[in-house]
């Protein structure tokens, strides 16, 4: 094997290829089918029109008595669905505001989204996540004030003495969702690959989809213990997911699974809540039709864009 760094250019080229080129139909010479799928994310719309629609969302999810959490959980979920960073960018300077704004507000904005983006893992793979984290990240680096304000350590490393209660975070949380099902579809996925709900719910459900709080020990400080407002809590969780599983289409028996679940959220929401008759309004039909109706809006505002940044290009933002 050759020790040179570079791809041969003719493998170089090919991976920029779309997976197939465009090409007349043979069914109608008129016609002219489109291209497969780009190695690249998809191209940003005019930021001014994807501002004016998070602006518009923003003042409807607040008269309906929603916080910043809940919206902001939904359309960071959805762009991560549709790969496409430069939005993704301008959600954050959106939700963040600019410098005059309070530290921690900016904080709490960069907290969340990049939570929300870590969770999306379970719903649409990693490679994804990776590339439009790091699209946030560039992002945040804008805001030197900022950077220097996040947290570095990590919060979900298990080792030995957490496992349990890593596990039992897991169940209670599958349970929460599933219920009166969750046995039932344990041994339905079980007949698909015997390690399947093992993986799903050990692996996700525990360390991933359950906040890091709701498996600390004793020996944990107190601070520990408590989920931050910026977490993404259990409700939120389940807006992420009907948000990631909508905007990525193909996948509609889960994503009604989880419009179950955000039905079942609202023994989670703290009495004190500020936001708490939005949110009881979120975990009722109405509340469901209206996350699935944003999710669709953002995607059309996105992927049905006539208008793009560079001349549809990806933006450097």
């Amino acid at each position: 094997m050759s020790k040179s760094r570079s791809l041969p250019p003719a493998l170089k080229q090919l991976l920029q290829q779309p997976t197939f080129p465009a090409r007349a139909s043979r069914l109608s010479a008129s016609k002219q089918l489109p291209a497969g799928r780009s190695a690249n994310p998809t191209p940003t719309p005019k930021l001014t029109g994807v501002s004016q629609h998070f602006q518009s969302l923003q003042a409807e999810a607040k008269q309906k008595g929603l916080g910043w959490g809940e919206w902001l959980s939904i359309a960071t979920a959805t762009l991560f669905t549709l790969n496409n960073p430069g939005s993704l960018q301008a959600l954050h300077k959106f939700a963040a505001g600019d410098k005059a704004i309070s530290l921690e507000h900016r904080k709490q904005v960069a907290l969340l989204m990049r939570e929300t983006g870590l969770k999306c893992i379970g719903f649409i793979g990693i490679p994804k996540v990776i590339n439009n984290l790091a699209a946030l990240r560039k992002a945040v680096e804008e805001d030197a004030e900022l950077v220097k304000a996040l947290p570095t350590e990590p919060r979900r490393q298990i080792k030995s003495d957490r496992v349990e209660a890593v596990h039992k975070a897991a169940y209670s949380l599958w349970d929460d969702i599933y219920t009166p099902h969750s046995d039932k579809l344990l041994k339905i996925l079980g007949t698909s690959h015997p390690d399947l709900p093992i993986f799903i719910v050990e692996s996700e459900y525990g360390p991933l989809f359950s906040s890091p709080a709701s498996f600390t020990l004793p020996s944990d400080p107190e601070s520990a213990r408590v989920e931050p407002e910026w977490d993404v809590n259990r409700l939120r969780t389940s807006l992420v997911a009907i948000s990631a599983l909508r905007a990525q289409g193909g996948v509609g028996p889960q994503v009604t699974s989880h419009v179950w679940g955000l039905l079942k959220a609202r023994d989670s929401i703290k009495p004190n809540d500020a936001a708490k008759a939005g949110l009881e309004w979120l975990t009722t039909e109405e509340g469901a039709l209206w996350v699935v109706r944003t999710v669709d809006s953002i995607c059309e505002a996105v992927e049905g864009a006539e208008e793009f940044e560079g001349m549809g290009k990806e933006s450097k933002l």
